[in-house]
């Protein structure tokens, strides 16, 4: 049974996916080692989420969804740090105004939304995180943009390595033109329920997040981002979605807080954290398709490592708050499920 679990995750894996955002965070990283530039960790953090941004199409897509995913994330992380500058209840409204928002890009299809998501999920971290607080806070999103542009950059000639037969491109242009078609089909179905479902998402979807945010700067918890983080990638549009979304979650985030334990106790420098993120994302991008809570185990070492490279002491407890913030989101997150407008979800099943 064993071998056959390791066979159909060898089958799901994208090895390339893997190797593409490991080369571009774990370069930036070095770049900040050579530089003696820690704050170049934000540059990583840009070329990993522009990674996990992409679209599986066609190269055209692909770029643009690594573009579009760079300007809104830079874009809504000045405005809600400008926001946060003002005290966290106008950080608060903004980010409720930003991921509602993005919710609505759902009725786009999956990857309009994942890019919002993901560009939602950058303004919770740098509104929260401790480095971007205060007057100076604006001077990191050029590295993150920098990042977020390198990790696009790179993934194109990436791809040129990889070019397809005349037969495939033919083949992919004939898949490609009839998921357009099926999209748009889609898209006008779910037009029509935009102003109940798909409004409702939305608004559950930012209520949650700023409950979750206003949650953690009221009881000051150390770390608070993980929380909100954990409600905008959990919170789906049913409660049948969100609960098994949330066990996986959690499952992940028990491993991968060992993961990071471990790996706290060998990278206690720059250069190690930055030698250790390289096979951790590229395992966190090529597992992606296997399945949710092995993503997270993967996904959460590598986020930590590259988030606290300038202040490279990752213990037990350290580790052990950022599993309980993520707990915290969870259940933030079922309880929004349950709790806002649970009866039209009844009613359409």
């Amino acid at each position: 049974m064993l071998k056959s679990m390791l066979t159909t995750a060898a089958a799901k894996a994208n090895l390339m996916d893997g190797i593409r955002a490991a080369s571009a965070s774990a370069i930036m990283l070095l770049v900040g080692c050579v530089l003696h530039a820690p704050d170049f960790s934000w540059a990583a953090i840009g070329a990993f989420w522009t990674s996990l941004a992409t679209a599986p199409q066609t190269a055209r897509s692909q770029l643009a969804s690594m573009l579009s995913f760079a300007v809104l994330s830079t874009l809504g992380g000045g405005l809600t740090i400008y926001a946060a500058s003002f005290g966290f209840a106008a950080a608060a409204l903004t980010l409720f105004a930003f991921v509602t928002v993005a919710g609505l890009a759902r009725v786009w299809g999956e990857q309009p939304y994942q890019v919002a998501i993901l560009a939602a999920t950058a303004c919770v971290v740098m509104v929260d995180h401790p480095s971007t607080g205060g007057a100076n806070g604006m001077a990191y999103l050029g590295l993150y943009l920098l990042g977020c542009l390198f990790a696009a950059a790179l993934s194109m000639v990436l791809w040129q390595l990889r070019p397809f037969a005349p037969e495939q491109l033919h083949n992919r242009w004939h898949e490609a033109a009839a998921q357009t078609a099926r999209d748009a089909l889609r898209q006008l179905r779910d037009h029509a329920s935009l102003s109940s479902d798909g409004v409702h998402f939305a608004l559950r979807l930012g209520i949650a997040t700023t409950a979750a945010y206003l949650t953690v700067h009221l009881l000051q918890l150390p770390c608070g981002y993980w929380a909100t983080m954990a409600v905008l990638l959990i919170l789906q549009p049913s409660a049948a979605g969100t609960l098994p979304r949330s066990v996986e979650r959690a499952l992940g985030t028990v491993v991968g807080t060992l993961i990071a334990v471990a790996i706290g106790e060998l990278a206690q420098t720059p250069l190690t954290i930055a030698l250790a993120v390289f096979p951790l994302i590229g395992l966190t991008m090529a597992l992606r398709p296997v399945g949710y809570s092995v993503f997270v185990a993967f996904l959460t070492p590598s986020f930590v490592l590259v988030a606290d490279y300038a202040m490279p002491a990752i213990d037990y407890s350290y580790a052990v708050i950022r599993m309980e913030n993520n707990l915290l989101g969870s259940a933030i997150a079922v309880a929004a499920t349950i709790i806002l407008w649970p009866l039209t979800e009844r009613l359409k099943k």
